[in-house]
């Protein structure tokens, strides 16, 4: 999630699920699997005469559109909202998403805000080739909340950005008077 506002009295964070980036490159990516399956359905029907081709190339092409709807669909209405307020006392978390989950929406006092927490492991990501997997070094930013006992991704990163994550985080610490703390 982006800062969108860092008031006195109110801190807010918007972005969009799954990250605008991806979104736009299944969006993309769609638009390309559509085009290639009809370019070679054409090609196919045109040199051969057959249209037994063509069933695979459909399947292809549905394939296309999944891809492009995810990422059309997400990037219409799917949205992340953090809000701090001092002047009520309360945060509140909404996400809506019909595609990627993103968690539950939930409100909370600020007094039950436990940290603003940076960790950072690794995850095992599958591999193609005969090596197995590999590690992914991951690092987040969490809002961890006691109640309702929660923790809201401010931010993530897995491809060694992280003054992003670390720059969310500590103007996050710093509206609430709280000190980062690292785990990992």
């Amino acid at each position: 999630m982006r800062i969108v506002e860092n008031t006195t009295e109110r801190f807010v964070l918007k972005g969009t699920p799954g990250s605008v980036h991806w979104m736009v490159f299944a969006t993309l990516l769609g638009v390309a699997v559509m085009a290639a399956s009809v370019w070679f359905a054409w090609v196919s029907v045109e040199e051969t005469g057959s249209y037994l081709q063509l069933i695979p190339l459909g399947i292809g092409f549905l394939m296309g559109i999944i891809f492009f709807l995810i990422g059309l669909v997400t990037l219409a209405v799917g949205r992340m909202r953090l809000v701090l307020d001092r002047v009520t006392g309360k945060g509140s978390y909404d996400v809506y998403s019909p595609v990627i989950d993103a968690g539950k929406p939930c409100s909370f006092r600020l007094e039950e805000i436990d940290s603003v927490a940076i960790e950072r492991h690794k995850e095992t990501r599958p591999h193609n080739d005969e090596h197995g997997s590999f590690p992914a070094k991951v690092c987040r930013a969490r809002l961890r909340i006691r109640k309702p006992r929660r923790a809201i991704v401010l931010d993530e990163t897995q491809n060694g950005q992280e003054r992003r994550v670390q720059a969310v985080a500590a103007a996050v610490a710093k509206w609430l008077g709280l000190e980062v703390t690292k785990q990992g």
